[in-house]
């Protein structure tokens, strides 16, 4: 491996002292680092024993996606963008865990592209729910979590499938997309779409987020979607 392409202390550093999984790759999608977070998620001993691999010799049956993965990191070198990926694997020990990965663009010191730079944050079991509550105090509204507290009282329950599309609601997805990934038609999701507007008390689709926020739902991923080997693209940006 080029030494060019190795990362530098101070970065080899960051990844280390800050949270979630990170790692940098080459233009060919070998591991040049690693953090220990993202070594123990994969179920490796040590970061070094990434270094140099592709997505395809990875433990597990991960491996099975090396080539949406690999896909990814080159549309993010050849575009220049930066992307967030949903990414729903069973790790070592059968643990079902669901991340967003962000991949960007991996720039050197004369501006030539060495690879890609990856994080990965977990979706805990509020993610939605934590981003309202800081919105609510910054604006000196009433928390969140009173709110949230108020609809459990009041029993609302989604069911599985309303569940699963506000949960691709929230990361902006289409009813066509939505419709795509869950192996059902257009018009199945916008019926719970119609159902999710009603009980939510919502006037449209763009409200939608709000109410579950105000409502206390929709702030996990479903168990549901815990199930099967899932990667999809949520967003791309320049």
């Amino acid at each position: 491996m080029n030494n060019n392409c190795l990362p530098s202390s101070m970065l080899i550093s960051l990844f280390e002292q800050l949270p979630g999984c990170w790692g940098c790759k080459d233009t060919q999608s070998r591991f040049v680092h690693v953090n220990h977070a993202y070594a123990r998620l994969i179920g490796a001993r040590a970061p070094d024993e990434l270094i140099g691999k592709s997505d395809d010799q990875l433990p597990g049956a991960i491996a099975e996606h090396a080539k949406a993965f690999r896909e990814q990191d080159l549309q993010v070198i050849e575009s220049g963008r930066y992307m967030r990926v949903l990414n729903i694997h069973p790790y070592p020990g059968d643990k079902w865990q669901a991340h967003v990965f962000t991949k960007v663009p991996w720039y050197g010191d004369d501006g030539e592209i060495l690879g890609t730079i990856f994080h990965g944050q977990a979706l805990n079991d509020n993610p939605m729910l934590e981003i309202g509550q800081w919105i609510c105090k910054a604006a000196a509204a009433e928390p969140v979590e009173s709110l949230a507290t108020e609809s459990m009282k009041s029993g609302m329950q989604l069911s599985t499938r309303e569940s699963e599309v506000l949960f691709f609601h929230q990361f902006g997805k289409k009813p066509q997309f939505i419709a795509q990934s869950l192996g059902v038609s257009v018009k199945t999701i916008e019926n719970h779409f119609a159902n999710l507007r009603v009980k939510l008390g919502a006037a449209s689709k763009t409200e939608l987020v709000d109410k579950a926020l105000e409502n206390g739902v929709g702030c996990k991923i479903p168990d549901s979607l815990l199930k099967q080997q899932l990667t999809l693209v949520l967003s791309e940006s320049f």
